[in-house]
């Protein structure tokens, strides 16, 4: 449910926050003081439309805040886009400029319009005189009639099978179009396979390569350089080896007696051993040094080669061996082309078949619920006095065949409406005028209410669902809603005392001039005198009479009592 939303600078609004309650929230007002326009904030939230329009007159951009808290909702939708889910609380923001960009975020993290309206069918539904949003709006029969039927695993079952099924399918298409160019890439896969194995390469091998490269190309250099280091160091009486030695001779007979000698005596030792280790290393790589210009030769074109390769397949060892595993893994397919098209088809016929029998087994549940749907919108419709109006859920399945095979079955369900007896049902968006529309949604609710004891979304949002109607049916409305609301959270705006007596919570709307600008402002009435006083007003004008008061007291105290029928 909503448990926070801030709007700035939507129209007349300069700035409105409220935080609606669980249970029934009612807003009123007079006409034209902004009421709707709190509606107009939660549907550019669910990702409706934005318009630079909205924008308040000399105001640089409108911006819409909400916090949910949704500890019983789905997150799918929320994992769907890639929002973080492990909380409770979500906070969805969007804003608009003046130059017609916007952003979204929710969680913080910024989303696309689109990507808003799918998070949002999980969290809010709204209801208009003249557009609605959300699954009781028609967006999905289906769910509807699943929810009423409490078909859910059945619905999964045969969303899994569908997804296996279609993997196994799009493994079979891809191997039958690969057949189209199969000799042709069989042959590239040949050529490709047989051109790096005979190359034999080692991902080791380059870097030993070039070191011995250097030692080949460098080896007159290198020999000169060695032996003439070798000679310096030690290789007569007057190399630096000596030179040391005598040095030690001469300090040795007094480090015994002199500290400070004993110290240059150790330093001497150890530059000598040093040394020493020099020189067995100048003689092993002066040893080890040969010119060798075929062996160079060889080396320079194995490393042609490994260049040539890396160049073809990957820009590394490593990526050409991954590439070769590849391309066998994928000429062994081919290759054993037969065997792979019969496994896959076999796999394939058994998966379809697992989704058939989900999907039939899904339809004829659904086909099971759908008079008691129907009969349950029925009585809820004729409760608020529209037992004229008949409606009719239709269950239109098509052939269990792989053409028509998705995910949620082989049903095309949808809701019909004939306002008046002897009419022929119609699509109840093509038929029902505004008022009638706010209410027939009304009364697919409160059936799926009754039966799962949940709302059909987190919140439910009603704008002028009393278009046309007054008195004991009013009552009636307000009455649904009010049961409707029970632990969830509904909003409602509305004109008629009746149905803003049944409010949990009851904010009140109004415009006021200031500095030259007319501004909507927004707050909760928090105690029983100043709804009474509001629900007078709304009975009997800007002048309230006694009589006014104390029918606005009868009806908020009917609003706790029991409940009423409509009148024939």
């Amino acid at each position: 449910m909503i448990t926070y939303l801030k709007v700035r600078n939507l129209a007349i609004v300069e700035e409105f926050a409220i935080e609606p309650g669980v249970g029934l929230n009612v807003l009123t007002g007079e006409t034209g003081a902004g009421k709707s326009l709190l509606i107009d904030s939660l549907e550019f939230l669910r990702g409706a439309r934005g318009s630079t329009e909205m924008i308040r007159a000399g105001a640089e951009r409108m911006t819409a805040e909400a916090v949910f808290d949704v500890p019983r909702a789905p997150h799918d939708a929320l994992d769907e886009i890639g929002v973080d889910a492990s909380e409770a609380e979500v906070i969805v923001k969007r804003e608009i400029g003046t130059n017609g960009r916007g952003r979204v975020l929710i969680n913080g993290s910024p989303l696309s319009v689109r990507e808003l309206g799918v998070a949002m069918d999980a969290f809010l539904e709204i209801h208009g005189q003249h557009e609605s949003h959300g699954r009781v709006a028609g967006q999905s029969y289906r769910e509807l009639l699943d929810d009423y039927g409490d078909h859910a695993a059945l619905a999964a079952g045969t969303r899994e099978a569908h997804a296996d099924w279609n993997q196994a399918a799009g493994q079979l298409r891809e191997l039958t179009d690969a057949q189209r160019d199969r000799t042709l890439r069989l042959d590239l896969l040949r050529y490709q396979i047989d051109e790096i194995s005979a190359a034999k390469i080692d991902p080791a091998e380059e870097e030993s390569l070039r070191g011995e490269r250097s030692m080949l190309a460098n080896a007159r250099q290198l020999a000169e350089a060695t032996s003439g280091a070798f000679a310096l160091v030690d290789d007569d009486e007057s190399s630096a080896l000596a030179q040391l030695s005598r040095a030690l001779h001469l300090v040795e007979p007094l480090a015994k007696e002199i500290t400070e000698v004993a110290t240059i005596a150790g330093e001497l030792k150890d530059a000598i051993y040093r040394l020493q280790e020099t020189s067995r290393g100048l003689s092993r790589l002066s040893d080890s040094v040969r010119h060798d210009p075929a062996r160079l030769e060889e080396i320079e074109d194995r490393l042609v080669t490994i260049e040539r390769l890396k160049k073809k397949y990957g820009g590394s060892v490593e990526a050409v061996l991954a590439h070769l595993g590849a391309i066998q893994d994928e000429f062994e397919r081919l290759n054993d082309y037969e065997t792979s098209v019969d496994k896959l088809q076999r796999i394939e016929e058994q998966r379809f078949a697992t989704w058939r029998k989900a999907a039939e087994g899904l339809s004829a549940a659904r086909k099971k619920s759908v008079k008691k749907f129907e009969s349950a919108i029925q009585s809820e419709l004729n409760d608020l006095a529209m037992e004229r109006t008949t409606v009719k859920v239709v269950v239109d399945a098509n052939d269990a065949s792989r053409e028509h095979a998705v995910a949620h079955g082989i049903d095309r369900i949808e809701i019909l409406i004939a306002p008046n007896r002897g009419e022929e049902p119609k699509p109840m968006q093509r038929i029902a005028s505004g008022g009638e529309l706010s209410r027939i949604q009304l009364a697919i609710a409160a059936a799926l209410f009754k039966a799962s004891n949940k709302a059909a979304a987190a919140t439910l949002v009603f704008d002028e669902i009393d278009a046309g109607i007054g008195g004991r049916v009013a009552e009636v409305v307000g009455r649904k809603l009010q049961e409707l609301a029970g632990g969830n959270q509904v909003i409602c705006v509305t004109h008629l005392p009746q149905i803003a007596s049944f409010g949990t919570t009851h904010f009140f709307v109004w415009k006021e001039d200031a500095a030259g600008h007319t501004r909507a402002r927004i707050r909760r009435l928090e105690s029983e005198d100043e709804r009474v006083n509001e629900v007078a007003r709304m009975l009997g004008g800007e002048t309230i009479p006694a009589s006014a008061v104390m029918h606005a007291r009868e009806l908020l105290e009917g609003a706790r009592g029991r409940p009423a029928k409509a009148r024939r």
